[in-house]
């Protein structure tokens, strides 16, 4: 038994070193030739073909309208063609609906950067078949188009960490993975947000970390960080919280310009960010309304109190609603309809979002605890109630595709699911850099890059707390892409950031000091 063991240790051992010696000499072979810059590209490039496959071969695939997505095509003037789906006799969320019908119908526009961009693509479907159809292709045309520069971006900035091949292949090989993956991809063919989110955390995350250096092509990251974070403003109101994250983080970078134009064009695009961020609040229009604001209280602040008839009479509401506690309007036979006039004068009038920002300061245990079904919420990015094909494909109905799904897959199963997932990378990103930041003159890359992960933290835990309380738990499913394309690029970055400091794949460190 013994003479086993040690002949398999043996083994082990020998094979380990073959692959370190032969990893050694793909390193020396690839030095010269290596370039984080074309790496970046081709990993760019195979995100662009996944993407293609998937948006523009056969069969196209997409997701499903939910009731989010089919009240925004009152605005972009479409309907649907299918005579079942426009009388809702077939559930529109168990297809992707590629073609829509234009209509001319009045009902009212919004201010914000996915109307404008399904304007352009409404224009750019008549230029090139002039008929009254759109199919939204179109539409996916045009977030592929942004999404490649900003995935170049994101990948260049964690390679540029690492200087040997096989470090940067294996991190190349993981931003493919997560960046190309169909819980982002498919909702480019879709009336969600979701897909601009993505796009802009894109380049919003690359163009902060890759601020790390003064060079040539510093004031270009800087003017593409400020211009993603003001698109991102202009998606949705609560995209404004971005333009006070980005903002802080740009002035904080003052201490490390030296050039005048650098420090000037720092403080104008701060200013422009926060401009825009003050323009989303009160221009871009609010996708919550009374519904989400009766969840706000009984799948929120009631669903989390220990005491719903105590937590009632401190906020002057009769007793007697405690029996909406954990109730949902989207169950089958719900408690009460918002629609019924004791209801709206009685519940919804007596209260404000303020009053549910106040709950939650009071009781942080009940914050940590949404907080931990924002997370839950999050590690899916894909809506499980909508499908990805569409009706003449032959799937059935919700189908989904597995092609390009490895990482929503790994997700769903193995990842970790709680609040405790986001307080473990914050603490792994503290112990890499964190202590650094204490000295009088902490180096460039550390206080970056630390300033980069707390800055997108910020931004997904801000924005999963605007969803709860302004909807509780019951819509987390449908406003989930902030915080879950924040969680993945954090474990990306901190994945690079230990490729380095760990050397897991290389004996000799030859990156640069943290």
């Amino acid at each position: 038994m013994t003479n086993s063991v040690g002949k398999l240790l043996s083994l082990a051992k020998g094979l380990f070193e073959t692959l370190a010696r032969l990893r050694n000499r793909l390193n020396r072979s690839m030095r010269a030739r290596y370039s984080a810059n074309w790496l970046a590209f081709i990993a760019a490039a195979i995100c662009g073909l996944m993407a293609v496959m998937m948006l523009f071969v056969p069969h196209y695939l997409g997701m499903g309208n939910d009731s989010l997505a089919s009240a925004k095509m009152g605005y972009y003037k479409l309907d649907y063609i299918d005579d079942g789906m426009r009388s809702g006799e077939t559930a529109a969320n168990a297809y992707f609906t590629r073609v829509y019908e234009l209509t001319h119908l009045d009902r009212g526009s919004e201010f914000s950067l996915e109307y404008a961009l399904v304007s352009l693509a409404k224009a750019l479907d008549w230029l090139f078949t002039r008929d009254q159809l759109f199919d939204i292709r179109f539409l996916a045309l045009l977030y592929f188009v942004l999404y490649l520069p900003g995935v170049f971006l994101v990948i260049k900035a964690a390679l540029e960490r690492v200087r040997q091949f096989s470090e940067a292949a294996a991190l190349a090989g993981l931003g493919v993975l997560i960046f190309s993956d169909i819980s982002y991809i498919a909702y480019f063919n879709s009336l969600y947000a979701d897909a601009l989110f993505f796009i802009m955390l894109l380049y919003m995350a690359g163009c902060s970390l890759l601020m790390h250096r003064d060079g040539k092509y510093q004031s270009l990251y800087m003017a593409l960080l400020g211009l993603s974070c003001m698109g991102f403003c202009l998606v949705a109101r609560q995209g404004f919280l971005a333009g006070v994250v980005v903002a802080f983080f740009l002035l904080m970078h003052l201490r490390y310009m030296v050039r005048r134009h650098s420090k000037a064009l720092n403080i104008i695009v701060a200013s422009l960010v926060l401009m825009t961020s003050a323009l989303s609040l009160f221009q871009v229009s609010s996708e919550f309304d009374d519904t989400g604001k009766y969840h706000a209280m009984t799948r929120g602040v009631l669903l989390q109190s220990a005491d719903p008839v105590r937590t009632l009479e401190d906020m002057g509401i009769s007793l007697s609603f405690s029996v909406l506690a954990n109730d949902s309007l989207y169950d089958k036979y719900p408690v009460a309809q918002i629609s019924h006039p004791l209801i709206r004068q009685e519940f919804l009038n007596r209260y404000s979002t303020g009053d549910i920002m106040m709950y939650y300061i009071r009781h942080p245990g009940a914050l940590i605890s949404m907080w931990d079904l924002g997370v839950k919420a999050a590690v899916n990015l894909r809506r499980d109630y909508c499908g990805n094909y569409e009706m003449a494909a032959g799937m059935p109905p919700m189908g989904k595709s597995i092609f390009g799904s490895a990482w929503s897959i790994f997700k769903m199963q193995s990842a970790p699911k709680t609040i405790g997932y986001l307080v473990v990378l914050v603490v792994i990103v503290f112990i890499m850099t964190g202590k650094k930041l204490l000295g009088k003159q902490p180096r460039r890359w550390g206080f970056t890059y630390f300033m980069t992960c707390m800055s997108l933290l910020m931004l997904g835990v801000a924005d999963m707390t605007y969803v709860m309380i302004h909807s509780g738990d019951a819509q987390l499913i449908q406003y989930n892409a902030v915080l879950g394309t924040v969680m993945d690029i954090l474990l990306y970055f901190v994945c690079a950031e230990l490729l380095h400091k760990l050397n897991v794949l290389e004996d000799d460190n030859h990156g640069y000091q943290a």
